[in-house]
């Protein structure tokens, strides 16, 4: 009988049986991971903007009851008594998107973004600001902003959805940014009329037919003031673009996707 024979002969049957089924276990787990990785792949990569669209929606909604319980928008910029910027609104909207008060009450709201306190709560950023999958920004950047300029939602500081003659469902409130920053840093989208149009995440969405998927569309996600979000084609006017940046302008437009 041979060395390996002898050891073998050792191991209780009932101990080998069990070694054979842990392994035949892992055999099988293996094996649907194999099976399911080309689909979650696919929702990681192809199916990203309905997470996004989910965001959007979330920090619109948000502002929706920032405005009903304050009377007015939140301003993009928290300042100080000598308007000097503090944080973001992303810092007030928390009450709104957390189920709870404890990362609001630890940020300090009498100090900048950076001061010692409130930069170590930057990796504490809430799940709400954050991209589903993770690892596409460093800890605590987010993509979700506001776009400010002539014209915009948060033109100034203290704007009622009164003051959106365009209509709620036609004005933009918050986009995914093509840049992404620390989420409690007062930064934004900048839009100016005179110049090229921000640049923001671009998604793809299916187009499918009697459920199967036919091609895809290329585009970005906003989220309006009356609380629903749109994926704008990337074939868009730009001047419908520009149309529903601006909450003031006047212009016709018709159905959104």
């Amino acid at each position: 009988m041979s060395q390996s024979q002898e050891l073998e002969s050792l191991i209780p049957p009932s101990k080998r049986r069990s070694g054979l089924q842990m392994l035949l276990v892992l055999a099988i787990l293996l094996m649907c991971c194999c099976l399911l990785l080309p689909c979650l792949l696919q929702v990681r990569d192809g199916e990203a903007w309905i997470y996004s669209s989910i965001g959007l929606r979330n920090c619109a909604m948000a502002m929706r009851g920032y405005h009903e319980l304050n009377g007015h928008l939140p301003p993009a910029v928290v300042k100080d008594n000598q308007g000097r910027p503090l944080y973001s609104w992303r810092v007030l909207l928390l009450p709104f998107v957390v189920e709870d008060n404890v990362l609001y009450e630890q940020f300090h709201l009498n100090e900048a973004w950076d001061s010692p306190h409130n930069l170590a709560l930057v990796e504490k950023m809430p799940k709400a600001y954050c991209w589903p999958f993770g690892g596409r920004d460093e800890l605590g950047m987010t993509r979700y902003q506001v776009l400010v300029g002539p014209g915009t939602a948060f033109e100034r500081d203290g704007l009622t959805f009164n003051d959106f003659p365009d209509g709620t469902e036609y004005t933009i409130l918050v986009v995914e940014s093509d840049t992404p920053v620390p989420w409690t840093k007062p930064v934004d989208v900048k839009y100016d009329p005179s110049q090229a149009l921000p640049a923001f995440t671009q998604h793809t969405k299916p187009v499918r037919l009697l459920g199967k998927e036919l091609w895809r569309k290329h585009g970005f996600i906003a989220g309006f003031a009356d609380g629903k979000t749109h994926f704008i084609r990337a074939d868009t006017p730009e001047s419908t673009i520009r149309a529903l940046i601006t909450r003031n302008g006047g212009e016709k437009i018709g159905k959104i996707e």
